[in-house]
C-alpha cells in the first residue's frame, strides 16, 4: 500500500511538472503575440496561427504525460476496465485517471484565454450562409475566414447545397478549419437510407432489425463523413413511432419497441463515435411525450436513451415538443429546464453536451424572438443552440443576459467547458 500511495504520489509530481512546463509555454507565446502586436500590425494576423500552434503543443505536451503516466500505471487499472465492460462491449464511460487530468488541464488552459464574447458566441452552430451573408456556401476563401474570424461560433452545420463534389466538400471543411481560431464542430445531417453527401445508400432505418446490420450502415457512414473533415452528424433518430404516427419519422426509426429500439441506437452511436464521429441523438423527448407522464415515459421511450447515455453518447437533440403533463406548462422542451435539468440531467443522469432542436423552427419563433429563445435554452442548461432564426440577435441577447446577470459567466463556462471535452475528447486518446 505504502509503495502504491508513492507511485501516485511521483505520478501526480509528473503530472504537474508537465502540465506547468505546457502553461509556462502558453505564456511564454502570448508573451511574444504581445510583442508582435506592439512592434507591428502584421502580428494580429500571424494570432491565429500562433493559436493553432499553441494548442497542438499544448496537446502534444498532454500526450507526453499520457504516456509517460500509463508506462508507469498499476495493473488494476486493466483490471477496473474489464470489470465495467457492458453486455454491448464497451466500458460505460471509464477514462483512465490520467488521460482524465490531462484533457481536464488542456481544455482549461484553452478555455482560460477566451473571452466572455468568444465563449458565447461558441454556444452557436449556425449554417455557413447566418454569417457569410452568401445564399449558398461551396467554397471556403477570404470571405469565409473574415466571417468565422468576426463570429467565433462553435460550428457550422451543412445541408446538401453545400455539398458539389467530394473534393469540394472536403476543401471547404479544411480551409473552414483552418481559418478558425477555435475548434469548431462540422456538422451534417445524414441518417442511414440517404444518399446525399455522395453516400452510398444503405437500408432504412426501419428496414433494420439487428444491431450488427445498424453498426455496419452507421460505421460506412461515418467513414465517409470523417474522411470529408466531418466531425459530427445529427443522428440517430432515437424516437419510437408506431406505423400510424408522425409521418416525418416513418422509415427512419428502429421501430415503436423501445427494448428493441435501444441496442439499435446504441450500435448506431457506437459505431459513429469509434470513427470520431460525434453522434447526437434525435430527438428527446420523443414526438408522443406531449400526451404522455414521466412515469409512462420512463416505462417506454426513456429506454432508448438510457442505454445511449450509459455508453456514452456525445450529444443529445432537445425536441420543441410541448410536455406538459411532464413539465408543468407549455413550454417547448428545448426551453424547459425541468425537461432539460431536472430529467435529462438528473433523472437519466447526462453530463455530455444537450443540443436544442433547429431554433428557427415555427414551433419556437412563433412564440419567442431570436434572443427570447437563446437565452430561455441556456437558462434551461442546454450547451449548444442550433441554428436561431437571426444568428446575430440571438447571440447579442446572451451577450446583454450576461451583462445584466440573467445568465452568469460561469454558466457559459460549464456548457464550453462539456463542449470543449467531446471537441478535444479524440485528441489525447480518451
Amino acid at each position: 500500500m505504502k509503495d502504491e500511495k508513492t507511485s501516485r504520489r511521483e505520478r501526480r509530481r509528473r503530472r504537474l511538472r508537465n502540465q506547468i512546463l505546457a502553461y509556462l509555454l502558453l505564456i511564454i507565446i502570448l508573451l511574444l503575440i504581445l510583442a508582435a502586436v506592439y512592434l507591428g500590425g502584421k502580428g494580429v494576423l500571424r494570432y491565429l496561427d500562433d493559436y493553432n500552434d499553441k494548442v497542438n503543443r499544448v496537446i502534444e505536451e498532454a500526450e507526453s504525460s499520457v504516456a509517460a503516466e500509463q508506462e508507469s500505471a498499476p495493473e488494476p487499472y486493466i483490471e477496473e476496465m474489464q470489470s465495467t465492460e457492458t453486455e454491448t462491449g464497451h466500458v460505460e464511460g471509464y477514462i483512465p485517471p490520467e488521460e482524465e487530468d490531462s484533457l481536464d488541464g488542456l481544455i482549461e488552459s484553452l478555455l482560460s484565454e477566451m473571452t466572455i464574447e468568444e465563449m458565447a458566441a461558441g454556444l452557436f452552430i449556425v449554417s455557413p450562409e447566418d454569417i457569410t451573408g452568401v445564399g449558398t456556401v461551396v467554397q471556403a476563401s477570404e470571405g469565409t475566414k473574415t466571417a468565422i474570424t468576426q463570429n467565433p461560433v462553435g460550428g457550422l452545420v451543412y445541408t446538401s447545397k453545400n455539398f458539389n463534389s467530394p473534393e469540394q466538400f472536403t476543401k471547404m471543411l479544411a480551409n473552414t478549419r483552418g481559418y478558425a481560431k477555435f475548434r469548431i464542430f462540422t456538422v451534417v445531417r445524414a441518417e442511414c437510407g440517404s444518399s446525399e453527401y455522395g453516400l452510398e445508400a444503405t437500408a432504412k432505418a426501419s428496414e433494420l432489425g439487428d444491431a450488427d446490420s445498424v453498426r455496419q450502415a452507421y460505421k460506412s457512414i461515418a467513414a465517409k463523413l470523417a474522411s470529408y473533415g466531418v466531425d459530427m452528424n445529427l443522428a440517430p433518430v432515437a424516437d419510437i413511432v408506431s406505423d400510424g404516427g408522425d409521418a416525418a419519422l416513418q422509415g427512419r426509426t428502429f421501430g415503436s419497441d423501445a427494448a428493441v429500439a435501444a441496442p439499435l441506437v446504441d450500435a448506431a452511436v457506437q459505431a459513429m463515435q469509434e470513427e470520431e464521429v460525434s453522434a447526437v441523438l434525435q430527438k428527446f423527448p420523443g414526438a408522443a411525450a406531449g400526451s404522455k407522464s414521466l412515469e409512462e415515459l420512463k416505462n417506454s421511450e426513456f429506454a432508448v436513451y438510457d442505454l445511449a447515455i450509459r455508453n456514452g453518447v456525445d450529444c443529445i437533440m432537445v425536441s420543441h415538443v410541448r410536455a406538459a403533463d411532464v413539465t408543468g406548462d407549455d413550454t417547448p422542451s428545448s426551453l424547459s429546464r425541468v425537461m432539460i435539468n431536472d430529467v435529462l440531467r438528473e433523472t437519466l443522469g447526462y453530463d455530455g453536451v444537450v443540443m436544442t432542436d433547429f431554433l428557427d423552427d415555427s414551433a419556437i419563433t412563433d412564440s419567442y424572438s431570436s434572443a427570447e429563445a437563446a437565452v430561455a435554452a441556456i437558462q434551461a442548461g442546454a450547451d449548444l443552440l442550433l441554428s436561431p432564426e437571426d444568428y446575430q440577435e440571438a447571440y447579442e441577447g446572451v451577450l446583454q443576459a450576461i451583462a445584466d446577470g440573467t445568465i452568469t459567466p460561469e454558466r457559459i463556462h460549464d456548457s464550453v467547458y462539456r463542449i470543449y471535452r467531446v471537441k478535444y475528447k479524440n485528441a489525447i486518446g480518451t
